[in-house]
């Protein structure tokens, strides 16, 4: 005898506005026609994930993308007689349309993405990755949210073909300059694009755009570059690594090390071992 199991879990994010997770088990409940007015963006995790949308019948497979934007109509079941898992990232269009416009550079409210089922390693890595914030609640700040949002349009903007790069300006903005500083001057806080573009009197998704523009980097990346060099400098000291990781913001030794390593190729540890050794 076949045992029925549907499940659905939805989860607000405390630390991403207008973002709302959920974890799904279907086998044997039907959608109906509906539409959304977000974003959505999920990836199927077991079973076959079967939906029409725009004339389309799409059948997704695990790890498969799904996109779908507002307005879309849809409907959706499990397919061929198996128990379905995916996990889906509920997006406000208000938010994630000026992101898109921020990865572009372009001054556009309305974004339409055409693709609504494919294979993308890095995008589905990143919509778990957002899946497991949200759902796990694991102490990551507000930037790592925005970051990780940011990172998503990136992505979609590269598969558009519309992403713009930026480049490192030689002449620096003097609002540019001011966020600078207030980051420096509030390194060991968790600081979060609302209060940059406070700072700057520039909207948040403008601010990101410039941001990147002028210095290189995204507000995040700069942020993180900032902490990992200030890290150092505590480590020369020898103040604990899991002291130093707590005083500047990060989730623990553990995230610490993955950011260092990357910029210094050892550990904060190994750092510090060689330096004061002997």
């Amino acid at each position: 005898m076949k045992t029925h199991s549907n499940h659905f879990q939805f989860v607000n994010s405390e630390n991403a506005a207008g973002l709302t997770v959920l974890n799904a088990v279907m086998s044997d409940f039907y959608y109906s026609n509906h539409a959304h007015d977000d974003f959505a963006l999920g990836v199927t995790l077991e079973g076959v994930q079967e939906f029409v949308c725009n004339g389309q019948k799409i059948q997704s497979s695990p790890g498969n993308v799904i996109l779908l934007n507002p307005g879309d109509v849809h409907d959706g079941n499990p397919g061929k007689d198996t128990v379905l898992k995916y996990t889906i990232l509920y997006i406000d269009s208000d938010e994630f349309s000026p992101l898109l416009g921020s990865a572009a550079a372009m001054d556009k409210k309305d974004f339409r993405i055409p693709e609504m089922h494919f294979e993308d390693r890095v995008l589905r890595s990143l919509i778990l990755e957002m899946s497991h914030f949200v759902t796990k609640a694991d102490g990551k700040s507000a930037f790592e949210y925005e970051h990780c949002l940011y990172k998503i349009a990136t992505r979609l903007t590269q598969r558009l073909g519309i992403f713009h790069p930026g480049a490192w300006r030689g002449h620096k903005d003097t609002l540019l300059l001011k966020a600078c500083e207030y980051i420096h001057d509030n390194i060991e806080m968790d600081i979060s694009i609302n209060d940059l573009s406070r700072v700057t009197n520039i909207s948040k998704f403008h601010f990101i755009r410039l941001f990147r523009r002028q210095f290189g980097l995204t507000p995040h990346q700069y942020i993180i570059n900032h902490k990992v060099n200030r890290a150092r400098l505590e480590l020369k000291t020898g103040e604990p690594p899991s002291e130093v990781a707590q005083r500047f913001g990060f989730f623990d030794v553990s995230h610490m090390n993955r950011h260092f390593k990357r910029s210094y190729g050892i550990t904060p540890r190994q750092y510090q071992h060689q330096l004061l050794k002997g």
